[in-house]
Order: C-alpha cells, then sequence, then structure tokens
C-alpha cells in the first residue's frame, strides 16, 4: 500500500531563498492545497501540520512554507514583514509547488491570521477552487499585537507603516469558507462578518463559540479541522467531473 511523503522544498522570492514542506497524498493528488501562516508563526503550526494529514486524506497535497523572515526562510522578520511581501511569498510559493509537480493544478488556499489576509489579496490573481480563512484581518487598524510582538513591528503598525485594507479585493472571491472565533482577542469578529458579506457565492461562515485568535481549545481545532477539510473536498467535487 502506498503511503504518503512528504518532501522539503527551497523556492526563491525576490531574491530571498524560503523554506516549505510538500505532502503528498499516495495516489496522484487531486489538487494542492496552500497554506499561510499568521504573522508570527511558521510552518510548523499545529493547525497547517493536522491540515496537511486532512488534505493528504482525502487526496490532495498540502503545502506549508515559512514567510520571509520566519522559520527556515530567509529575510529580516521586523524589515520584511508586509502584506505585500507576504502575498509574493504565496504567488512564489504556488509556482515551486506546481514545478515540484511537474505541472499546473487546481490550487486551494488556507491562511491563518495574517495569512488569511495574504490569501484574500493574492486570489483574484490566483483563481483557486476553494479558501478558507481563519481569523483573518481585513484592515491593519483592527489588528491588536500580542505583548511577545517585537517593538519595532508595534511601532511600524502604530505609525501606519504597517497598512492594509483588502476590503475591494473581497467582492471577487467565491468558494471561500470563514472561520472565526468570536472571542478573538487579537482580530475582532467583525472581520469575518465583513469577509462573509463581501465574499460571493457559494461562502460559509463558522461563528466559534468561545473561541479564542489561536483556537486554544481542542473542540475547536477539531470543528476548524472538520469544516475546512470538508469544504475544500466539496469546493473540489462542485468544480471538477471526478467521475
Amino acid at each position: 500500500m502506498k503511503k504518503t511523503t512528504v518532501q522539503s522544498i527551497s523556492f526563491v522570492a525576490d531574491g530571498l531563498h524560503l523554506s516549505g514542506v510538500l505532502h503528498l497524498p499516495p495516489g496522484e493528488p487531486l489538487a494542492v492545497v496552500v497554506g499561510c501562516h499568521g504573522l508570527m508563526a511558521d510552518k510548523n503550526s499545529p493547525k497547517q501540520i493536522a491540515l496537511a494529514k486532512g488534505c493528504t486524506a482525502i487526496g490532495m497535497a498540502y503545502f506549508r512554507f515559512d514567510h520571509r523572515g520566519c522559520g527556515d526562510s530567509e529575510g529580516s522578520f521586523e524589515i520584511d514583514t508586509t502584506l505585500e511581501n507576504r502575498t509574493s511569498d504565496l504567488h512564489a510559493a504556488v509556482h515551486a509547488v506546481f514545478h515540484a509537480l511537474g505541472k499546473n493544478m487546481p490550487i486551494g488556499l488556507f491562511g491563518s491570521s495574517l495569512g488569511g489576509t495574504v490569501c484574500l489579496a493574492a486570489a483574484h490573481h490566483l483563481s483557486p477552487f476553494a479558501m478558507v480563512t481563519l481569523a483573518a484581518p481585513v484592515q491593519s487598524r483592527s489588528i491588536q499585537l500580542p505583548d511577545e510582538s517585537p517593538e519595532s513591528l508595534k511601532k511600524e503598525l502604530a505609525e501606519n507603516r504597517l497598512t492594509f485594507n483588502v476590503s475591494t479585493a473581497i467582492g471577487s472571491l467565491h468558494h471561500i469558507l470563514v472561520i472565526h472565533g468570536r472571542c478573538d482577542e487579537t482580530v475582532a469578529l467583525e472581520n469575518a462578518q465583513r469577509i462573509y458579506n463581501l465574499a460571493g457565492d457559494p461562502k460559509a461562515q463558522l461563528i466559534l463559540e468561545g473561541g479564542d485568535h489561536r483556537l486554544s481549545c481542542k473542540a475547536h481545532q477539531e470543528h476548524f479541522l472538520r469544516k475546512t477539510v470538508q469544504w475544500l473536498s466539496d469546493c473540489y467535487h462542485d468544480q471538477f467531473d471526478v467521475s
């Protein structure tokens, strides 16, 4: 019996070498889902590792990577952390995966926190068959940075150097699942409501009662994983002939 396989992939974005991990299902993948981590996270986020397992179980590949200045990727976190740079990283990641697989194929997107914003900003050009955002901010002013954030990053946000508003990009998006914890202390729930209201059909929303920004509750983690994998599967089968 064939098993899932995992391979490391290095790729370049704007001259910086970035690090990623590609998870492959036992057979030929139906599609590939690319994940974007949050502001201060990296590719080893437990949510992404769990999601990679869930995707390979339904026949999809999953690619998780470190944005520039994070994890094993080159770059300076304080200097290189902008929405534009992270969007460029995502585009480079998609091309790297297609190159590794030897062909283009349907692509899904997952983004957590700022990673969700990156997916919203890039989706128009990447044309995903499905996307899922978790606790994604629509505007930078809606972010409450954690206490452990670098002082330089807090200053950038306070002085409007790390500024974005992706509202205008959302209207053309569809096949999107918006997930948010009702008690998110970092990104206000209103962001999820705005994404859902602006996006086109089909779309869905999952509000986790009592959920915080990190989804620290195990039940919430399981609910998130189950709904996300199901959404990716449903969207794929709705759009592609798999007979």
